[in-house]
């Protein structure tokens, strides 16, 4: 292995994830058992996505903040003198017919990003929650609630089995269906329904196996586990079930921008997006014919920084 010029002498990695609501960036190095390290994790809500459903472009306002957004990802990148990086973006890069301008800009603001495929999204998910779990399960069913899409995994030992992404991510659903807030009942059941018709339409059955476990990631899965708790209580591996997130429902659509904002936990910036997170996680559930869903804070940047890291040389 090559020697790292990061102070610690362990190869440092980082890795950027530019989702349709969410721009992260995570670094990490290897313990000695494998086990990522964090160095350090960013995240700022952008909202690239913003209207891309109805237009099929990313505006120039979301354009402005995605890149404003990098700037700043690639001025700590420099600070801390990573060893292997990696850039990926997802949905609404697959989707926008301006996407070419937005990774020109993105590569003269010093992060040159790569557009990943659904498949390659899944299996990053899928990797970075094994990653997060210990012990991982042999076999699992896996749904990550993103901005633009869901995906929804079979998997055994950590790699897919089966894997299909569907239309049913956050600031999609909001946009279409949850336009109001408080949100009326007509508009919860439209979105329930819509993600039920998506469901319905992946082209493999629900996990039939009773005590396969099914797993959620995503920041409104980590949200989810967050809300009403005070203080740090620990969220990865946390068990969520139906009745708690009917009662979530139920609550959030009563309240209003300033009352979601209000909840113990609550990340601002999603105020809008958030229940349409929770309709997604209830719906998955049912699918599934589960009544619970153990949570898992890993995601696609955990799974491509182990890639990185064991890849180092």
């Amino acid at each position: 292995m090559k020697p790292s010029s990061h102070p610690s002498g362990r190869p440092l990695a980082a890795v950027v994830d530019l989702g349709t609501n969410a721009a992260r960036l995570a670094m990490a190095s290897l313990g000695s058992s494998g086990e990522l390290i964090s160095q350090g994790r960013w995240r700022e809500l952008i909202r690239l996505g913003e209207g891309l459903a109805r237009t099929g472009v990313l505006s120039p306002a979301a354009m402005d903040r995605g890149v404003a957004t990098l700037r700043r990802f690639a001025a700590l990148i420099a600070e801390r003198r990573v060893d292997a990086l990696d850039a990926v973006a997802t949905s609404a890069l697959r989707e926008a017919a301006n996407g070419g301008e937005f990774l020109a800009r993105a590569g003269e603001a010093g992060v040159p990003l790569r557009v990943i495929s659904a498949g390659e999204e899944a299996r990053l998910a899928l990797a970075g929650v094994w990653t997060s779990l210990a012990p991982a399960p042999p076999r699992a069913a896996v749904f990550d609630i993103g901005g633009g899409s869901l995906e929804i995994i079979l998997a055994e030992e950590g790699r897919p089995v089966e894997a299909a992404s569907v239309r049913a991510g956050v600031v999609y659903l909001t946009e279409r269906h949850l336009t109001a807030m408080p949100t009326p009942p007509e508009q919860v059941e439209a979105c329930a329904g819509a993600v039920r018709e998506m469901l319905a339409g992946l082209p493999f059955p629900p996990p039939g196996e009773a005590a396969l476990p099914l797993l959620g990631c995503g920041g409104v899965v980590a949200l989810a586990g967050f809300m009403g708790k005070e203080g740090g209580e620990r969220i990865n591996g946390r068990m969520l079930g139906l009745g708690e997130l009917e009662g979530w429902i139920s609550r959030f659509a009563r309240l209003d921008f300033a009352g979601r904002r209000a909840l113990p936990g609550f990340e601002p910036g999603r105020e809008d997006v958030a229940l349409a997170g929770l309709i997604v996680a209830r719906e998955v559930l049912r699918w599934s014919s589960r009544e619970v869903f153990r949570v898992s804070t890993g995601g696609v940047r955990e799974g491509r920084l182990r890639e990185l890291l064991l890849g180092y040389k």
